[in-house]
């Protein structure tokens, strides 16, 4: 692999990480590096108020806010129109295949960024064809299963938390999808999904 591929690798990766980081519920303030990746070009960074502040607006918009919540974080809500879905089942066995665990939802947007950074850095590693096969098509899997469903997610958050931290970073997650590819953001034919609500 030559060095500029390395480096793109290592930038995607990145960028995916810290998107993983900044949907996960805060337990502090989110780090000024990771404000800096995400928000370069953008103007100033956006204010993030009080670390309770931004706890609350985590919870009202993606956890618990009534009648009902109003930016549900897990793919399967939008493409099957249920929390733990096929979708979410067929991802929690992928992650099982490559050792990966967590404690959220496997659909959750921290979760999925997180293994689609990792199945990248895979990708641009992996030892043999047959390997390299099999990774590229996990993570064609977990790209085409993002692509179905954030455009609806982040489009909600854009227009829940339309002056807050959250609703900007759903703006700058649709801006880097469509500028680099990361992911694509748009409505994506996943065999057997609907494509919203």
């Amino acid at each position: 692999m030559d060095q500029i591929t390395d480096v793109q690798c290592s930038a995607e990766t990145e960028t995916l990480m810290t998107l993983s980081r900044l949907f996960t519920y805060p337990e502090l303030l989110p780090d000024g590096r990771d404000l800096a990746r995400i928000f370069p070009q953008a103007g100033p960074v956006p204010a993030c108020p009080s670390l309770t502040g931004l706890q609350n607006r985590y919870v009202s918009l993606f956890i618990n806010r009534l009648p009902e919540v109003p930016c549900i974080p897990c793919g399967s809500w939008y493409l099957e129109g249920t929390l733990m879905g096929p979708s979410t089942m067929k991802l929690a066995g992928l992650y099982r295949e490559y050792g990966f665990e967590t404690t959220e939802m496997p659909d959750h947007i921290c979760v999925e960024l997180e293994f689609l950074a990792i199945l990248s850095t895979l990708v641009h590693q992996a030892p043999g064809d047959d390997y390299k096969d099999q990774v590229t098509t996990d993570l064609n899997f977990v790209t085409n299963h993002l692509a179905a469903w954030t455009p609806d997610f982040f489009g909600r958050v854009a227009s829940w938390d339309t002056d807050g931290f959250y609703g900007d970073l759903a703006g700058m997650c649709q801006m880097i999808s469509s500028t680099t590819g990361l992911w694509p953001l748009q409505t994506a034919a996943v065999p057997g999904y609907r494509t919203g609500l």
